[in-house]
């Protein structure tokens, strides 16, 4: 391999990084110079290639032969085919499965997936498939990810993932784990901008790296993503061009030896910030092997020259290119002899005996049947008529392609069913909703395929109308699970999760009686909470400079909303001027503004451009009606003084209820907070009318004037510890959580944007000279029992093979935190919180007590997780 690197040109070698696609589906002039002037080594195939698969594996060929002609070394041909929604090879050969189908079904069929994937792509004339997607899909505003991941759940992405990479790679083909570090927690499409993870290190390591440490010692090839993380790096540095995270942590580290691949280089998160040529040097500089560029020729040479001329400068050294080309030279050497048995001396018959095997076929379609999902509710009845309502489908990220010529409703009209289907728009107008109306009434029965319902309005507007008109309603998402958060209210729910051939013959088969839904949900259906701030304007205490400043942390931090209050009466009169400023601000930042106004004070001012209005006191109900049916920006409910009476006005005059927010009021006087019991009362009536709702907490770094109190919703929260009042969030059935304080600081930000609201965590004072078996009993993750007494929250976790010794046997106190010694023999090691007083025993140790009400231990359900945050020693 030496002597091979030996005789290399400086351009050769150069050429070896770049993995260039292009557009057409014949070798042209473009792909021609690539090869023939500057050495190109590797192609990615599009599906902007392919026609059909005579054509493509022809190509496939001439690329191969025209690359090993020039350069007497075995091309990477490589494809990016994860199977679902991102699919290249879209027609005749087999039509594989996403992440998700596969994660709703069983483990047992990831592996055979893979394999048979990887000898079609081998008979066609791949040998890299940039797949598997190893990211955790655990924000459901994912606009790139969604269906591409197995799980929210890290280890059954692991598990799922290797499976496949086993799968993939026990033919030869080179798998590639990616996002890495991870793309599943972002809420920005990095073909369109540089999305950024707020996570700590220590949550990181539990939760994105966790897939792709299983798989470090088997994938060959991993992809880094277009992603800033601020627990690696600062100055908005994408893992794409960090040394830190490249090399530092996946090649030393992690001690990953085989090929990194950037992600294509022509994504928005690169070129708009470094630019083609700079982003390349510094990938490569950074520890990237080999650089994709899909399809833009212009990009590709500029990334040719400018590697090479940096090489020539001494910024990249020599001896850096030589380490990258011998790795890379390396896999191509195991590669040849598989590459050239199963594609370029295999027959072309006996390759199309491979991509049209009957039973390939049989196999998929029988996984998508089984993945089919009912999530709440019951199924249809085949005997009754039914109007199914279905969009076509088309491309909603860069990454799926050519899709618009599936469609369930021509499905339907040639195999036969008990009703009638129509097509829809993808995003219905109120004309057509009124027709499909009108239709629906002839029918027993009404099926909903939605088709990323959370981007399109009108989706939600027609299921909504046929939710409250009381329809007998069934709503199937076709692609994302997460449709169902924009209509609660819907009785009847299933999933599927791509929208293929397979899966439109699936619905085919659900509706004709010919299967029901056997798939479980690989993600948990829970919003993620909303986490906003609060500026206030017109006051000395918050001069604009300083406010301005405020909106920029709090962007860099992951919150993307801001409270504004304008009818504050301590305000001066410069405040409209200063609420201008600011407004643009967060308009520049692309932060959403909620502006508070009183019915006096709004006539003093004209409205700047915000997000929503929340109406506080003075305004009559026709004119909140008035001001619902603008479109100018959606209209925010007082929570706290709003009556039923007052919706039910709202709904009969044409409001729709779902376009509405709704917010409890802050309190600065001390003890006029709202209890718990009627937040949670409230929010119930909120959520039978399908309203987002909001409520404040306090920060403990800066309290507003002139009562210097904290601005909670509830009364307990004024001085509560950070932790448990977010603990609370979830279960008081609260949608978005703001700090009513300004300037809260960045780690109470930090904590809110980044913490698990799915985990309730108490903090607790430690007695002095606790052993460390006794920290690290307390330190885990606790799972309350299923069966959990009365007396006490009783962890299931125990460190069965540690001594814990009596100590401190005292009286058991409501709020103390005990540990089961040594005396209490099989149950050593057992962690309980007090929620009564228990008399003195000498087999439980008390070990501290919470900081925070007893109450809040009430949101720690029985089987729900729970963890322990140690706030000191006493």
């Amino acid at each position: 391999m030496n002597q091979e690197l030996a005789k290399m040109t400086l351009k050769e070698k150069i050429g070896q990084l770049l993995i260039a696609g292009f557009v057409g589906y014949e070798y042209n002039d473009n792909i021609k110079t690539l090869i023939e002037e500057y050495k190109l080594g590797n192609v990615v195939l599009l599906t902007k290639n392919f026609q059909n698969i005579k054509q493509f594996h022809d190509l496939c060929l001439k690329l191969y032969t025209e690359i090993q002609k020039n350069s007497k070394i075995l091309p990477f041909m490589a494809i990016t085919q994860e199977g679902g929604m991102v699919t290249r090879i879209v027609r005749e050969a087999t039509f594989f499965p996403g992440n998700m189908t596969l994660g709703a079904t069983k483990k047992e069929y990831v592996y055979e997936v893979g394999r048979l994937m990887a000898e079609e792509l081998f008979a066609l004339g791949i040998n890299l498939n940039f797949a598997p997607s190893l990211d955790i899909n655990n924000n459901p505003d994912n606009p790139v990810i969604g269906v591409r991941s197995y799980s929210d759940n890290p280890e059954v992405v692991a598990r799922y993932g290797l499976d496949f990479i086993r799968g993939l790679q026990s033919t030869g083909m080179i798998a590639t784990a990616k996002h890495f570090p991870g793309h599943g927690d972002t809420d920005v499409d990095s073909h369109f901008g540089l999305p950024r993870i707020n996570h700590s290190r220590e949550r990181i390591e539990k939760v994105e790296l966790v897939p792709f440490k299983k798989a470090i010692d088997e994938v060959k090839a991993i992809m880094p993503a277009h992603i800033f993380f601020q627990a690696f790096e600062e100055n908005q540095i994408p893992v794409t061009i960090s040394k830190k995270v490249i090399t530092g942590l996946l090649r030393q580290e992690l001690g990953f030896r085989g090929l990194i691949i950037s992600d294509a280089m022509e994504m928005k998160a690169i070129i708009d910030n470094f630019g083609i040529a700079k982003g390349a040097v510094l990938a490569l500089a950074a520890g990237q092997d080999q650089l994709i560029v899909s399809s833009n020729y212009e990009y590709q040479v500029e990334i040719l020259q400018a590697v090479e001329q940096a090489v020539l400068d001494g910024v990249i050294p020599l001896a850096v290119i030589d380490e990258k080309v011998a790795r890379i030279l390396n896999y191509k050497k195991q590669l040849q002899k598989i590459y050239e048995d199963k594609f370029v001396h295999k027959k072309y018959e006996e390759k199309m005996e491979i991509i049209l095997n009957k039973k390939s076929k049989e196999f998929v379609s029988k996984i998508v049947d089984e993945s089919l999902t009912l999530v709440k509710g019951n199924n249809l009845n085949p005997q009754l008529s039914t109007l199914v309502l279905a969009p076509s489908p088309f491309a909603t990220t860069v990454v799926e392609e050519d899709i618009s010529n599936r469609s369930i409703v021509k499905a339907l009209n040639r195999e036969g069913f008990n009703g009638e289907a129509i097509k829809m728009s993808v995003n219905p107008n109120r004309v057509e909703i009124e027709e499909l109306m009108d239709k629906a009434k002839n029918f027993d029965q009404v099926l909903v395929c939605t088709y990323n319902a959370a981007h399109y309005q009108g989706q939600i507007d027609l299921i909504n109308r046929l939710s409250d008109e009381a329809m007998n309603l069934f709503v199937l998402s076709t692609k994302s699970p997460y449709d169902i958060f924009k209509f609660k209210q819907i009785e009847n729910y299933l999933c599927l999760y791509e929208y293929t051939p397979n899966s439109v013959m699936t619905i085919v088969k659900y509706l004709q009686g010919k299967l029901k839904p056997q798939g479980k949900l690989p993600i948990a259906l829970t919003e993620k909470i909303k986490v906003g701030a609060s500026i206030y304007v017109g006051l000395k205490e918050y001069p604009v400079a300083k406010n301005i400043e405020y909106l920029q942390m709090l962007k860099e931090n992951g919150i993307d909303r801001v409270f504004i209050s304008a009818h504050i009466p301590e305000m001066n009169d410069n405040f409209v001027v200063e609420l201008v400023e600011v407004c643009n601000k967060a308009k520049e930042l692309d932060l959403k503004v909620i502006l508070d106004v009183s019915r006096p004070m709004m006539e003093q001012f004209n409205i700047p451009e915000i997000y929503s209005l929340r109406l506080d006191y003075g305004f009559n109900n026709d004119e909140i009606v008035e001001l619902c049916k603008q479109d100018k920006f959606i209209v925010e409910l007082n929570a706290s003084t709003i009556t039923i009476k007052q919706l039910e006005y709202f709904k009969n005059c044409g409001v729709d209820l779902h376009k509405v927010r709704i917010s409890h009021n802050f309190y600065p006087k001390l003890y006029t907070g709202i209890s718990r019991e009627e937040v949670i009362r409230r929010n119930k009536i909120f959520k039978q009318y399908g309203l987002n709702v909001m409520m404040y907490i306090p920060s403990q770094n800066q309290k507003r004037p002139p009562m210097y109190e904290g601005l909670p919703t509830i009364e307990e929260h004024r001085y509560y510890p950070l932790e448990a009042v977010l603990s609370e969030i979830r279960g008081l059935g609260i949608d978005e959580v703001f700090f009513g304080d300004c300037y809260a600081s960045k780690e109470e930000i930090k904590m809110a944007t980044t913490f698990d609201y799915d985990v309730v965590q108490i903090p607790i004072v430690v007695n002095k000279g606790l052993t460390e078996v006794e920290k690290e009993l307390l330190k885990q993750e606790h799972h309350n029992r299923i069966d959990q007494p009365t007396s006490f929250i009783r962890s299931s976790c125990r460190l069965k093979t540690k001594e814990v010794k009596p100590k401190n046997t005292t009286v058991r106190k409501k709020g103390n935190v005990t540990i089961d010694n040594q005396l209490f023999a099989r149950y050593q090691g057992e962690v309980c919180l007090m929620l009564t007083d228990l008399p003195q025993d000498d087999r439980v140790n008390v070990v501290g007590n919470i900081v925070c009400d007893i109450d809040t231990l009430t949101f720690i359900k029985p089987g729900d997780k729970f963890r322990l945050i140690i706030k000191g020693e006493k």
